[in-house]
């Protein structure tokens, strides 16, 4: 029988870059209607499956103080169990990475994740293996995408049950690992920067004259954020966009990067160069604090030995429009022609 996780942060798209961008909120009463449609669609795939092996048993939500699992299941029934995680809860960002330990801890089949990049990474960190169904309710949203819950739902559970393989429909992303003396001690899953912020204050980066280094697992056009400036920069000739490694200041081209929601600025890019997994950064502009995707986390002393390394083995995305399109051509989505005596 499988396991289905639902980890909401009811904290995510609520940072200082929503005072600073034209970026639009998005409440909690929003996000307990995604995990409302998440559920329906898990519960429409899962009358499939009912009499198979692995059909779906129980769902768990992550508790918070928002109240987001209740008002998503009030005056529901569904042909699972669906119930809070028997952990405590303190309604910070921690809360993701233990609901995300727990759920590795008791093997989960797939975890629905709402929140932005940082809320993925703190999920990331804990999950081990387990297929990630992303959908985005932060003010950064380059590793999450725009899933829709009815589909993410039905996503979940056709890789949960095994109508759809997951290694037919999901894929390996990319991380950044942050090394100290060479040892991996964090990690990010779209960009680290080293800013000369000498405190994490508000946590959230925005103002791009205070960046002196940028690393990015994703440097592709069309998103938001830091990620944004290599994506700005024409690809390496005859290849595909990998990772990239900035130096930000004066002395080379200056691109045009949308860095959040109708903000678009121009940024000096001094030099570049493009990354293979395995290749590691020297962290040198210091002191200051690194940003990982888009939220200040690590102090940076004058004498620190630090690096990034990109890394080819990061978590496990569903894809869910591909996940949808196999099912459909195994006939999933077929119901059982009705028989009389």
């Amino acid at each position: 029988m499988s396991l289905v996780g639902i980890i909401a942060n009811p904290s995510s798209g609520k940072d200082i870059r929503r005072l600073v961008s034209d970026a639009t909120g998005l409440d909690n009463h929003h996000k307990a209607n995604i995990v409302r449609r998440v559920l329906r669609g898990l519960a429409a795939i899962s009358t499939f499956a009912q009499a198979g092996p692995a059909a779906i048993s129980h769902v768990v939500l992550m508790p918070e103080p928002a109240g987001i699992g209740h008002t998503a299941t009030t005056g529901l029934d569904f042909p699972f169990s669906v119930a809070p995680m028997a952990m405590p809860y303190f309604g910070c960002a921690e809360d993701s990475l233990e609901a995300a330990r727990r759920l590795a801890d008791d093997q989960a089949d797939v975890i629905v994740v709402l929140g932005g990049d940082g809320t993925h990474r703190l999920v990331a960190k804990a999950c081990g293996n387990i297929p990630l169904v992303p959908i985005s309710t932060g003010t950064n949203n380059v590793w999450p995408r725009q899933n829709e819950g009815t589909l993410a739902g039905m996503a979940a559970a056709l890789i949960a049950t095994g109508l759809v393989p997951p290694d037919t429909a999901t894929r390996r992303t990319r991380r950044l690992d942050i090394l100290r003396d060479g040892e991996p001690f964090d990690t990010a899953l779209v960009d680290v920067a080293a800013c000369d912020v000498p405190v994490p204050g508000a946590r959230a980066i925005w103002d791009v004259n205070r960046i002196r280094q940028l690393v990015l697992a994703l440097a592709h056009p069309g998103v938001l954020g830091l990620s944004s400036i290599g994506g700005s920069l024409p690809p390496p000739t005859g290849s595909e966009r990998c990772g990239l490694a900035l130096d930000i200041g004066d002395g080379g081209d200056t691109v045009l990067a949308p860095i959040a929601p109708g903000l678009v600025l121009p940024v000096p890019v001094r030099s570049f160069r493009w990354l293979e997994p395995g290749e590691t950064v020297a962290i040198t502009d210091q002191p200051g604090t690194l940003a990982l995707d888009g939220e200040r986390e690590t102090i940076v002393g004058r004498d620190d030995q630090l690096a990034v390394r990109l890394e080819a083995d990061g978590p496990t995305m569903v894809d869910v429009p591909a996940t949808l399109e196999l099912a459909a051509g195994a006939g999933c989505f077929i119901m059982p022609t009705a028989t009389t005596a």
